[in-house]
């Protein structure tokens, strides 16, 4: 695990040394434009990179990341994403990935509030609050 921005930097160069190496025109292929066949929508954690755990190439997933990975309709970053996506990418298959033991989630559902965190967390909190949502 990286402890510092040089070993992060060191590792970036290692990334485009091994890629350059396996195929020395990657990254003019990836500088024409981005055609990717699946946008991710998916949690912000830093334990589930998307590219690293589909086992895919930089280009081939449109990714937005968020806490909990929640689509909020008043939320215009999320919002803009599958549009750019689907209208400009012509992207086919949107993706909404969760992931185990995800802290937020917990967080929201057992009303333990973490700063400002609580207001994005309160359609998850508040549906918790309803009778049939502990109900198997």
């Amino acid at each position: 695990m990286p402890k510092s921005y040089y070993e992060l930097i060191q590792g970036n160069q290692h990334f485009v040394d091994a890629i350059t190496r396996e195929d020395p025109h990657f990254f003019e292929q990836l500088a024409r434009g981005q055609q990717p066949k699946f946008l991710w929508i998916g949690c912000a954690d830093s334990r589930v990179p998307p590219s690293k755990i589909t086992q895919t190439q930089p280009g081939s997933i449109f990714v937005h990341r968020n806490i909990t990975h929640m689509v909020i309709p008043t939320d215009a970053n999320l919002l803009s994403v599958p549009s750019y996506a689907i209208k400009v990418l012509v992207v086919k298959h949107p993706i909404v990935s969760g992931h185990s033991a995800c802290v937020r989630i917990g967080a929201a559902m057992y009303h333990n509030p973490h700063g400002y965190i609580h207001r994005r967390l309160a359609p998850i909190t508040a549906a918790t609050r309803h009778p049939r949502a502990h109900q198997a």
